[in-house]
């Protein structure tokens, strides 16, 4: 692959992957609530979910998620759901922020599978790699080496973003020990997750 087409990818995934979203939310609020190690393991299932729709892009799935309206709603609607699901339950969570105790949290493999979900059920996402992927293909060469170097590309640097985004939650961490502040953050980071519902469900393809 050409080393200034790879380049012009390279920062079009940096803007594609620093575009708050669903992922964005759940990784600060990972952080917050558990840690860096609680964000690298829902960083995890969000990564494992956008190689998946590398993978159906690279097939030629993705083409026909964006020609079939049946498809592409029940896919989305289903998103939606779990996305306004997560943001009821932060809202309901009223409990205060222990340090200690959430650093010693378990059950991280929830964690990976919330994270797997909020990225798998986004058709808009599949759509726009199915759009933004082949811009950089070129026919005269091995397509299995280029969906690789690509998707790879795509998956180190929003692995990267996302990282970020957790230590930015990590650094916030020690701000909330007041129940009060607790209870608004649970708030906050409930609407963030259901105003991401509702717009998942507006998505056109």
């Amino acid at each position: 692959m050409d080393l200034g087409i790879w380049s012009v990818f390279v920062a079009a995934c940096v803007v594609f992957s620093l575009a708050p979203g669903a992922g964005t939310i759940a990784s600060i609020n990972n952080s917050m609530m558990g840690g860096l190690k609680s964000a690298l393991q829902g960083l995890i299932g969000l990564q494992l979910a956008l190689a998946l729709h590398i993978i159906i892009v690279s097939c030629g799935l993705g083409a026909l998620l964006a020609s079939s309206a049946v498809f592409f709603e029940v896919v989305k609607y289903t998103g939606a759901a779990y996305l306004i699901y997560l943001g009821i339950k932060k809202w309901r969570d009223k409990g205060m922020l222990d340090i200690q105790e959430a650093a010693n949290v378990k059950g991280y493999s929830k964690l990976i599978k919330q994270g797997f979900v909020v990225n798998l059920m986004n058709p808009k996402s599949i759509v726009f790699l199915a759009a933004f992927l082949p811009q950089f293909i070129s026919t005269q060469q091995p397509l299995f080496e280029q969906y690789s170097i690509l998707g790879l590309t795509v998956v180190s640097i929003d692995s990267l973003v996302m990282l970020g985004y957790a230590l930015l939650g990590v650094f916030m961490r020690p701000y909330l020990t007041s129940q009060k502040i607790m209870e608004f953050v649970n708030k906050i980071f409930g609407t963030l997750f259901i105003g991401m519902g509702i717009a998942l469900s507006r998505a056109e393809a």
